[in-house]
């Protein structure tokens, strides 16, 4: 009788991902993050058991550095907040913003047209809190505030991008191209 051993098949992204070390710290589930999101400018004037509630309908993802999260262009339904680590925001290849924790993004395509604006990859090992599946407008209805905080980010971003992808001024005067 012959005796056969059978070996266990492994995919390479299983095994790097068991390989890695990098991984960010472990947080408790969605709800127990909100100590870490006290303060984030997503639930600014917001107490801790309303951040709780809303924080109820969220995912854990991770992401490993150098990993694309989301990419312009394409179609998407998740809204991200950043737990633990950083991430660039990038725009027909121009970076335009880089985020951390208690940031988010996402949120273009989720209450817009359904398109990514931009595409945003983790710069270093990333934990983050998703709202899957285009549930961020009821999260907005039950809980108004965070509408109004996404107002205010979204406000704050486009006067920071405001001419930043514009050549230098002494290019206009220049009359150079």
């Amino acid at each position: 009788m012959k005796i056969t051993t059978h070996r266990i098949r492994t995919n390479r992204t299983e095994q790097m991902l068991a390989e890695t070390s990098e991984w960010v710290p472990e947080y408790p589930p969605p709800t127990g993050a909100v100590p870490a999101l006290t303060g984030a400018p997503l639930f600014q004037d917001m107490t801790e058991s309303e951040m709780a509630r809303a924080l109820a309908g969220f995912d854990e993802v991770r992401f490993p550095s150098g990993c694309r999260v989301v990419l312009e262009g394409f179609r998407g339904s998740d809204f991200f907040v950043i737990l633990a680590g950083t991430v660039s925001v990038v725009v027909d290849g121009w970076k335009v913003a880089g985020l951390g924790p208690g940031d988010f993004f996402g949120e273009i395509a989720v209450l817009g047209d359904g398109m990514r604006s931009a595409s945003v990859g983790a710069d270093t090992p990333l934990h983050c809190l998703v709202l899957p599946n285009d549930k961020l407008e009821q999260l907005i209805l039950d809980h108004p505030q965070i509408g109004v905080n996404i107002l205010h980010s979204l406000v704050g971003r486009l006067k920071g991008m405001a001419g930043r992808r514009q050549p230098p001024a002494s290019t206009f005067a220049t009359g150079e191209q």
